[in-house]
């Protein structure tokens, strides 16, 4: 029985080919729409989970203002804070018994680095660091060495650079040991930064160049906020790390008991959890709009249907006249609409991920199937299936026989 009726939706499928595929329309782009953008946001998610581990593993840094989805907000005009200093890196190393590597550091953007006759463009971001920058930050020395503890006691003029700078400036010769000139100050190079490559929104984790704490505020000024990273010690509770080292922060900072932190706490996990947040509600926005179109195109499959059971009604009177009962009657009509649906399902699913390894393709991300998706579009097109052809089904096995085989 059901190879009979797979064979007849299949039939009629093919007497009617412009109508079908114009029913099916609503639900492969549905379907398509869904898949597309589920497997774009995957493939994302991928990238930039690695690419927001601005940070080491296991460690969370204390800043001044608050940040949302990675970018910092700036001042907050309603509440004032008073600067980072540097000192606080010393008491957490001296306070906090949980912590392995804390050290401050301080930024400045929009740099040109010279070297000769060459230079970078103003796009490279200077950083004063302490000897726990790299590992804390998640960088590593290719060559030479990184700054250390005695750079910063002596205020050396000595810098790290990142690949960006070293490719523009050095593109035929051995960097180390050369004078690079910043922001008007000679500087001898003393180490490479591993390239780091892109991230996923286009920018360059390689346009930094690293200098002592000290030196940077002589050159730059001292009246700025730092940065205090903090690595958390292994086998310690991340949580219980860090309430303690806001304990001390605020001691050190002098907030009251009771009073809100005059400072921030940013992590990794943070800013993925942000972006999740935001994947996940563009994901409901692609969800509702494939929806949107399942439900146009579940009204044609009913409109098709109810079609198909009245140009069929002298073949359901024939069926009835010779035994056929009201159940096989629906279940044929009913297997029907729910092969037309997962057709238009399946070409959705198809087409979705055409649409997905083309836009993988430009955006240079990983291209992702995701399997509870394919699941996930194959059942809802068999409830849209089911559903848009339970009306047209009941209506013709409800038909009187007598009525059926009169019909013209």
């Amino acid at each position: 029985m059901l190879r009979e009726n797979l064979a007849i939706a299949f039939q009629q499928l093919k007497s009617g080919k412009l109508r079908s595929m114009l029913t099916l329309l609503g639900i492969t782009i549905g379907i398509a729409t869904v898949i597309s953008i589920v497997s774009v946001l995957e493939g994302y998610f991928a990238n930039i989970t690695r690419d927001l581990n601005v940070l080491g593993a296991n460690t969370f840094q204390i800043e001044k203002n608050e940040r949302i989805a990675g970018i910092n907000m700036g001042p907050d005009k309603k509440k004032y804070r008073p600067n980072i200093k540097k000192e606080l890196a010393a008491e957490i190393r001296e306070k906090c018994r949980l912590v392995a590597l804390v050290g401050a550091e301080e930024w400045q953007g929009g740099q040109r680095i010279i070297y000769r006759d060459k230079h970078t463009n103003p796009n490279i971001q200077v950083a004063g660091g302490e000897p726990e920058f790299f590992p804390n930050n998640g960088y590593f020395i290719g060559r030479g060495r990184a700054i250390t503890r005695q750079d910063n006691i002596n205020n050396r003029r000595v810098v790290v650079l990142g690949m960006d700078a070293v490719d523009v400036l050095f593109p035929f010769e051995e960097p180390i040991g050369k004078t690079v000139k910043i922001a008007g100050t000679r500087f001898k190079v003393i180490g490479l930064i591993e390239e780091m490559g892109s991230q996923s929104f286009g920018g360059s984790k390689d346009n930094i160049v690293v200098i002592p704490l000290t030196t940077f505020e002589d050159v730059y000024g001292r009246e700025r906020s730092a940065n205090i990273t903090v690595s958390v010690r292994e086998g310690v509770d991340y949580q219980q790390a860090v309430d303690e080292v806001i304990g001390v922060t605020r001691r050190f900072r002098k907030v009251g008991p009771g009073e809100e932190n005059n400072f921030s706490i940013f992590s990794n996990d943070m800013l993925v959890s942000t972006f999740d947040q935001i994947a996940g509600s563009i994901q409901l926005a692609a969800t509702l709009l494939g929806m949107i179109s399942l439900i146009v195109g579940s009204i044609g499959v009913m409109n098709i249907m109810l079609v198909t059971v009245t140009e069929r009604t002298r073949e359901i009177g024939i069926r009835k006249a010779v035994g056929a009962r009201r159940a096989a009657i629906l279940m044929q009509f009913l297997q029907e609409s729910v092969i037309l649906s997962l057709i238009g399902g399946l070409l959705g699913i198809v087409l979705g991920f055409l649409l997905a390894g083309f836009a993988a393709a430009q955006l240079d991300i990983p291209f992702v199937a995701p399997v509870w998706a394919i699941v996930g579009a194959i059942l809802t097109t068999a409830a849209v299936g089911i559903l848009a052809g339970l009306y047209p089904a009941y209506k013709a096995a409800r038909m009187s026989p007598i009525n059926a085989l009169r019909f013209e």
